[in-house]
């Protein structure tokens, strides 16, 4: 049994959109602050990703990679089923 991942494949609307993703701030915080109270910080990984390599932390760093590996096969998955969906549609308009 062979199993095919020719949908990982690196192709412009993948990278985009898991780029873009990427760009959203995802990833929420609640800090305490010191004279009572929270707030709520809302963080991007891709500058998260970023700030990790400046700081030269690896193990956040080799995580945020994770992360955005595990968006990257999220995304590519997405544009396997939308893509027949698409071409369905535009085959119905012409």
């Amino acid at each position: 049994m062979k199993i095919k991942l020719d949908f990982l494949k690196p192709r412009l609307l993948n990278v985009l959109l898991t780029i873009v993703v990427f760009s959203l701030p995802l990833l929420r915080e609640r800090a305490v602050l010191p004279e009572g109270g929270y707030e709520v910080v809302y963080y991007r990984p891709i500058f998260l990703l970023t700030s990790y390599l400046q700081m030269q932390d690896w193990y956040p760093f080799f995580l945020m990679i994770g992360f955005f590996l595990v968006i990257y096969f999220a995304a590519s998955l997405v544009m396997v089923f939308l893509t027949p969906v698409w071409k369905k549609i535009k085959r119905s308009k012409s």
